[in-house]
């Protein structure tokens, strides 16, 4: 089996208009929700065995504190081909990835992300797969689960989509325990 996730970059700042969108950093709300998912990802039943994220400023900046939290020994790739991929262009980075990895983070972008996960859904009117056809905040986490044993198996229709979380419904919740 095999387990896929996405998280789409975190909330970034447009107080610059003269700054290209691939050079946007997250703000303030963006970076705080950075670091909340870092360590939720870091300590959850998902964590990632390796990630691919995407080079625009907001990905990377999102994937930092992530990075810190895995630690070195698992290996981040940044993708040029990430950066406002479709999800033919997405697949495609997914099916390189190592079989080593038995979980696999991909950090990017909407709308390819939320394109990706409806197409990968093994059913679409799951009620996690239709969370997230309702759409995917910044800092949106999903995860699915293939009957794979190589990531150039995986195929849309055949994922099984068993978390999606959202930052600031993933935070109250730690509030309250």
């Amino acid at each position: 089996m095999k387990r896929l996730c996405f998280l789409r970059h975190a909330k970034s700042d447009w107080g610059d208009p003269a700054k290209d969108d691939f050079d946007r950093p997250l703000n303030t709300r963006g970076a705080k929700a950075a670091d909340f998912m870092a360590e939720y990802i870091a300590s959850s039943p998902y964590r990632p065995d390796a990630v691919l994220c995407s080079t625009a400023a907001r990905a990377t900046a999102t994937c930092s504190p992530l990075c810190k939290a895995l630690g070195k020994d698992v290996p981040i790739t940044y993708r040029d081909e990430l950066y406002h991929a479709m999800p033919d262009a997405m697949l495609e980075e997914i099916h390189r990835a190592s079989d080593d990895a038995e979980t696999l983070l991909l950090v990017g972008h909407n709308p390819g992300l939320v394109l990706l996960a409806m197409a990968l859904a093994e059913d679409p009117e799951d009620e996690t797969a239709l969370r997230v056809a309702h759409g995917v905040p910044t800092g949106g986490f999903i995860v699915f689960e293939f009957d794979i044993d190589r990531w150039a198996d995986i195929a849309e229709g055949e994922g099984r989509t068993v978390f999606f979380g959202r930052p600031r419904d993933l935070m109250a919740a730690e509030a309250e325990n």
